[in-house]
């Protein structure tokens, strides 16, 4: 598949990268739309030391998981959290002790053809229309897209 991807610094595309294998409990996600954000671009920097495919904002379609969500257009939660360790169990998931960040820490991101996520870290956009979910709370941004769907966007 496609990916744009980060490693010392520089960002190449490749369309070396294999479609990933969802595991257990997590679902196949069809990137449509990802959207760049400063983090991507402090990422490119160096702030963090971080080696994979980029980006966290995103609208895709489940091609893998749980029956309900096959098929249906999502969105997804940037922290991957585990569920089980005694923060999450507290309810502090984003202090997860095993948590990974789409895109940052520990997972792939969404600047790809296609990426994998705990099935409960995905909800529903609220818009139906690609072109309104990029840019909350920015004013405007640019995304990058699979195919003829990449657009500039302004949210209203």
């Amino acid at each position: 598949m496609r990916a744009i991807w980060l490693e010392g610094r520089r960002i190449r595309l490749r369309d070396d990268v294999p479609v990933p294998e969802p595991p257990p409990g997590e679902a196949l996600v069809r990137v449509h739309q990802a959207g760049i954000c400063n983090t991507d671009l402090e990422l490119v920097r160096g702030y963090y030391p971080y080696t994979g495919i980029l980006g966290h904002e995103f609208v895709g379609t489940v091609q893998q998981g749980p029956e309900p969500l096959r098929g249906r257009r999502v969105v997804g939660e940037i922290n991957a959290v585990c569920g089980c360790c005694s923060a999450c169990r507290a309810g502090r998931r984003t202090h997860c002790e095993r948590r990974t960040v789409l895109g940052i820490v520990g997972r792939h991101g969404a600047f790809a053809d296609y990426l994998t996520l705990p099935s409960p870290s995905r909800s529903p956009p609220r818009s139906r229309s690609r072109s309104r979910f990029l840019c909350t709370p920015a004013t405007g941004c640019s995304s990058w897209g699979t195919g003829s769907s990449a657009s500039w966007s302004r949210r209203p």
